[in-house]
């Protein structure tokens, strides 16, 4: 192979490879870090503002990946955040929203006819 082929098809690798990861990352919740002695963070979740019923420990990181959480597609979550240690939790951090769409592919057309 000459040098122009292979440097065409490490682009179409690299492209085909590197390039739909980042147009279709992960959607995530990112915070900055709370001040003080902190072990971990939970992320509280529900369907209705203000209401946050569901929750899961992210360990002590400043990020969440939304596909690390239980989510239904085609529903609006609304997320806080909490610090915690041994003495217990923060307040809640502010609150976001976040629509997961829907990702399931249609049914097949029914019907068909040639006229």
């Amino acid at each position: 192979m000459n040098r122009k082929i292979i440097t065409i098809v490490l682009a179409l690798v690299f492209f085909a490879w590197v390039v739909p990861g980042m147009v279709f990352a992960d959607p995530r919740l990112v915070w900055d870090a709370s001040s003080g002695d902190v072990t971990g963070y939970r992320v509280y979740y529900g369907l209705s503002q203000g209401s946050h019923p569901n929750s899961q420990s992210v360990g002590n990181v400043t990020e969440c990946p939304l596909s690390d959480l239980p989510l239904e597609e085609n529903r609006t979550y609304y997320f806080v955040t909490r610090a915690y240690n041994g003495a217990g939790e923060s307040g809640d951090s502010n609150e976001v929203s976040w629509h997961v769409p829907d990702m399931t592919a249609p049914l097949p057309p029914q019907g068909v006819t040639a006229e």
